[in-house]
């Protein structure tokens, strides 16, 4: 099945009928659910509502989530890491690093994978294959520092979710420190160190890809395919 951009009316469709709440709280079950959202509207494909909001990430709190997929019907939805000592204030002023912790993400991304490939979204099951590879392969040696992680397939890769506590409250220099450990696999140290917070909504639809992000526990392709493709 090919990967290609999804239009509105196909990122609608899956909003609608696919999408749901319920299966994103129930990834964050045992721990609390993110405090503040983040979408794009269109940016990269160009597919968009509104041309106006070209370049604009939008962020918002948890509880305004399904308003916001429907006024934008968004190419990608995100949701922030942090966890903040005010999350309003934090909307008020987005520059700001006023936050308790941040849970520990390494981001395994076809982009670092060396392939054929080279459309524009520079994916394929090829290279999709040996992200996965590298991915079991370092959540494995993750494992000899943690003892609970989470794999989510992301539509260009994969993206390991460290879910102990002691990993929620390592600084800055302490995880630049740790990600060095792994500068072997083909990661974002760029994620991994917290200079962005931001990672994909599980359940969400990657939409210049048109991939569901799933939470996995066996990666089966068919199963990251929406309904729009024919499936």
């Amino acid at each position: 099945m090919e990967y290609r951009p999804s239009t509105l009316k196909e990122r609608k469709s899956f909003y609608e009928h696919e999408f749901s709440i319920k299966k994103v709280k129930s990834f964050f079950k045992g721990r609390k659910l993110p405090q503040v959202c983040a979408l794009d509207a269109g940016s990269d494909t160009g597919i968009i509502l509104n041309k106006k909001l070209n370049g604009v990430m939008f962020y918002f709190l948890f509880s305004d989530l399904r308003k916001k997929i429907k006024k934008y019907i968004p190419e990608d939805l995100y949701y922030d890491r942090n966890t903040y000592r005010n999350p309003n204030k934090f909307l008020d002023n987005l520059n700001s690093r006023d936050y308790l912790k941040q849970e520990l993400i390494f981001d395994v991304d076809t982009d670092n994978i060396k392939c054929k490939c080279k459309g524009k979204h520079k994916v394929c099951d090829r290279c999709l294959g040996k992200a996965h590879k590298q991915t079991l392969k370092m959540n494995k040696r993750l494992k000899k520092y943690f003892r609970k992680t989470r794999i989510v397939y992301s539509g260009k890769g994969f993206h390991i979710h460290v879910l102990d506590k002691k990993a929620y409250s390592m600084g800055r220099e302490e995880r630049k420190k740790f990600v060095r450990k792994f500068k072997k696999f083909p990661i974002d140290p760029w994620v991994s160190t917290g200079n962005i917070s931001l990672v994909r909504m599980p359940y969400s639809l990657n939409a210049t890809v048109s991939r569901i992000v799933l939470p996995l526990n066996k990666f089966q392709s068919k199963k990251t395919i929406p309904k729009f493709l024919g499936t």
